[in-house]
């Protein structure tokens, strides 16, 4: 008890307070006061992967911004801390933060405070509150620190390229894909005997890059996204990986083009076989077929070729094939192609153009 008294009658020391109250982890994130948890998740992982030391190797620059942004998360995403830093400005437990009576122990090689115990400085806010000083003191009366519950890791984003017919047949490509992983060299901790861990700067993970095969899917359409599990960034505290989400993005072709499911192409004919009808060679997804174009056909008509399109990737059904003919005129003129224009034109009964408007 004269230990706690001790600590709430010991003097306060306004200037530490105020350079305490000085860090505004809202800004360091570029989050608003009012943002809920999940705006703070998504701008740390921005941020993170922005100024992390392995993505930026040798810039102290982006690895302090990188360890502000490590220290804002920590306390925002704490709702203990959170409260208590929006209450008070501070997260040690009291509302001046003013006098730490174990600050010389922070930076110690040997990570040990007074008396043998553990000091925990690891640059996220200190003690959470007075009763892991207390435990610390008194052996764990309050039955200790609870260890982290498991958190899975989060999921990863990539885009890739790919030509329509890999989008349509389907195909297997190799990705270098970066994974944020567990740092093997401190477990996780971010800390060492000597104090930051050197392999991953104090963060605790660390940037891989690995080389994955993806298969991606016959008829995957340009936006897809492409899932593969347990493939994200690692889980914390034996917590599942998260996944990795391939967003494609699919080349467009000279010939075909795909609307859904059903794919389109416009087949050029001559006068005479769109006059007398006939059969063409239509080019599709699935290769060549032979169609029929009826007498009479007007340039621009649109015919289906059933289930020859793209397969859907949840139902498994085709699409179909559209072809529109384009009627093409011969680009050489001669007498006999003069006389029978003139007689093509006394086939036509009156201006094929009267039933259009003159004006708005």
């Amino acid at each position: 008890m004269a230990i706690l008294r001790w600590w709430r009658m010991r003097p306060r020391h306004p200037v530490a307070t105020e350079a305490r109250l000085a860090i505004d982890y809202y800004k360091i994130l570029g989050v608003p006061r009012s943002a809920d948890p999940s705006d703070i998740k998504k701008a740390y992982r921005k941020l993170a992967r922005k100024y992390h030391p392995d993505v930026n190797p040798g810039n102290d620059e982006a690895e302090k911004k990188f360890k502000g942004i490590q220290e804002a998360y920590a306390v925002l995403s704490d709702s203990k801390k959170k409260k208590q830093y929006d209450t008070f400005g501070t997260v040690d437990g009291d509302p001046t933060a003013g006098f730490d009576p174990f600050r010389r122990a922070r930076g110690r090689a040997s990570g040990q405070g007074p008396e043998g115990f553990r000091v925990d400085f690891d640059g996220m806010g200190g003690f959470q509150d007075l009763g892991d000083i207390f435990s610390q003191f008194f052996g764990g009366a309050r039955g200790g620190r609870t260890r982290p519950a498991p958190r899975r890791g989060a999921d990863q984003e990539i885009a890739v390229e790919v030509t329509f017919a890999d989008a349509v047949q389907g195909t297997t490509i190799s990705l270098p894909v970066q994974r944020q992983l567990q740092c093997s060299t401190c477990g996780g901790t971010g800390a060492s005997q000597r104090g930051g861990c050197p392999s991953c700067h104090g963060a605790g993970v660390v940037i891989s890059t690995e080389r994955m095969r993806v298969k991606v899917p016959e008829g995957v359409a340009d936006g897809n996204k492409v899932r593969v599990a347990g493939k994200g960034a690692e889980g914390n505290q034996g917590g599942s990986p998260g996944d990795l989400f391939v967003r494609v993005t699919v080349r467009p072709h000279a010939f075909f083009e795909r609307e859904g499911d059903d794919v389109r192409t416009t087949i050029p004919v001559t006068f005479a076989e769109a006059y007398l009808g006939g059969e063409v060679e239509v080019g599709t997804i699935h290769g060549p077929v032979r169609a029929k174009v009826p007498p009479g056909t007007n340039s621009g008509r649109t015919f289906r070729l059933r289930g020859k399109g793209v397969r859907n990737t949840k139902t498994r059904a085709f699409g179909d094939h559209l072809y529109t003919v384009e009627i093409v005129v011969p680009k050489v003129v001669s007498p006999a192609g003069e006389e029978a224009a003139r007689r093509v034109g006394e086939l036509y009964k009156g201006n094929p153009r009267d039933s259009l408007p003159r004006t708005l």
